[in-house]
């Protein structure tokens, strides 16, 4: 049963074999501290329904709206293993992370397969989806954006299967899987919103009464279902649903942190920028893909004017248009609503799990159009080079993949990207900068010293924990001596390394980082 997919399953090995391999290259990612949590304070308001869950100490009032469907699980995971240090904690949740998202390719190939009908556009699909560099630097440290990355495509697998069967069984776990979705990011209403409205049109479709009856019967166990699923997984709506509900839907689509970021050239929020999603999106995925996938939303659509009436109804042509949709739609959404987007655009990293499918959907159609099977070959020979490029472009920035970027933009000019855009927000490269510092700590004076002046700041919290990420050696080096260290790394990078740092980390020749002592930056 398994021989026909041994591509697809070699290649899940490959990549599991390197995720082990480079899992302890990655240290505490911005928010991963924030989501655990919590998962936590989410835990104990479960376990204590009479205290408020706002005064567990959650971060911020927006906080008791993120849901913990995927967050709940690592930490009743490292509860039943006993994990206590920060370092067995944090590589607990990155290796469930990582399985998480090769989980999803393979759910990306299994959909592929079954709904173009052809197993190496399907492998091309898996592969794509696993290979955008960017997604990639987050498989480890990101648990909330890739767990809902993942989460979408387990929901689009399920929505062509429950189409396809048509029973209260299918349609029920496609409303608790949707259930999820939403639970992990509000934007999962779109899928809430889109299956009802694909059974609208077979109910106004169904030849008799009894078609009908079970469309209404199906559509019923999938929004119970959801609704069930999006009340389990989110305490805070136990108390009051519907005054929450509409509390928290208000909160998180106008979120009220007001977080500017480099774009352009120009500081600003992504509501200032109508254009920011489809720039972001064109300048840091490989080009051969974006081409593929335009061609292959371009074939649905040709396709669809051309028989509106078959796209309308339960074929395999409206699931394509389904999947434009879901890439589609929410990028109208956040530009009509002005919803808040910051951080490059990893809160809809969802994105490219449709737009994977647009792309394998457009090799497909490609290869199909050419009778002659060395060109055919040539199509795919051009995909599979393309693969070879975002593969090694990921290999030269290792393990900084957050900061790729195409050729769209100038990546020749040293400091010229810096300017433009955030290089890195998700403080990746700390633990990188505390490994040079460990290993060249004499630059920094020691707390014991003679005239050393302590520091007037603390030492930032995800520092401390990338530090406990070094072995033993290298922060005993660093003991007394990293309070006098300022690491400039985030989403502003409008510095570049200068006579006064101590060391510059580069990508594409641009710095995403610099570490300086802070008696230097006092003295300017």
């Amino acid at each position: 049963m398994l021989k026909p997919h041994w591509g697809a399953l070699l290649a899940l090995a490959l990549f599991l074999i390197v995720g082990l391999a480079v899992l302890d290259d990655h240290g505490v990612g911005g928010d991963e501290a924030a989501h655990r949590l919590v998962a936590k304070y989410t835990l104990d308001y479960m376990m204590r329904t009479d205290a408020s869950i706002v005064e567990l100490g959650y971060i911020d009032a927006v906080s008791v709206f993120y849901g913990a469907a995927f967050e709940l699980p690592l930490l009743l995971i490292e509860r039943a293993f006993g994990l206590q240090g920060v370092r067995d904690i944090y590589l607990e949740r990155h290796i469930l992370t990582y399985l998480f998202y090769l989980a999803g390719g393979l759910f990306a190939y299994l959909l592929a397969s079954r709904a173009l009908g052809g197993r190496t556009a399907a492998l091309f699909a898996m592969a794509l989806f696993l290979l955008h560099p960017r997604i990639y630097a987050h498989s480890f440290p990101g648990s909330i954006d890739i767990s809902f990355f993942v989460m979408f495509i387990i929901a689009l697998f399920l929505a062509r299967g429950a189409f396809k069967r048509d029973t209260l069984l299918a349609f029920a776990l496609l409303g608790a899987a949707v259930g999820v979705l939403v639970n992990m990011r509000i934007m999962g209403a779109v899928l809430l919103a889109a299956i009802p409205a694909l059974r609208a049109l077979d109910f106004a479709f169904a030849r008799d009464w009894g078609e009908r009856k079970r469309v209404l019967l199906t559509t019923g166990a999938f929004a119970l279902a959801s609704l069930l699923a999006v009340y389990a997984l989110m305490p805070h709506l136990w108390a009051d649903p519907l005054a929450r509900a509409a509390e928290g839907w208000s909160a998180l689509s106008d979120h009220p942190t007001k977080i500017y970021a480099l774009f352009r050239g120009s500081y600003g929020r992504s509501v200032d920028f109508p254009e920011y999603i489809p720039v972001w999106f064109s300048i840091t995925s490989p080009p051969f893909a974006l081409l593929l996938g335009l061609v292959g939303a371009g074939a649905i659509l040709f396709r669809a004017a051309r028989a509106p009436g078959r796209a309308l109804r339960n074929t395999r042509l409206r699931f394509g248009l389904l999947t434009g949709g879901c890439f589609a739609l929410p990028i109208f959404a956040v530009i009509i609503l002005d919803a808040n987007i910051y951080q490059g655009w990893r809160h809809v990293y969802f994105l490219w799990a449709p737009f994977a499918l647009l792309a394998a959907w457009g090799l497909r159609g490609l290869a199909g159009a050419l009778s002659a099977p060395r060109l055919r070959a040539a199509v795919y020979g051009a995909a599979g080079a393309g693969l070879a490029a975002s593969l090694a472009s990921m290999a030269l920035i290792h393990p900084n993949q957050q900061a790729f970027f195409n050729f769209f933009v100038d990546r020749a000019t040293p400091e010229r990207l810096r300017t433009q855009y955030a290089m890195d927000y998700w403080h990746n490269p700390l633990r990188q900068a505390l490994e040079w510092l460990s290993n060249n700590a004499g630059l920094l004076p020691d707390e014991t010293s003679s005239g050393a002046r302590s520091a007037d700041t603390p030492i930032p919290e995800n520092v401390l924990e990338n530090a406990e990420f070094l072995p033993d050696a290298a922060r005993s080096r660093l003991a007394g001596r990293l309070s006098f260290a300022h690491l400039s790394v985030g989403r502003w990078n409008s510095w570049a390394r200068s006579a006064r740092s101590l060391h510059g980390l580069q990508v594409y020749d641009n710095t995403i980082l610099t570490i300086e002592r802070k008696d230097d930056l006092r003295a300017v």
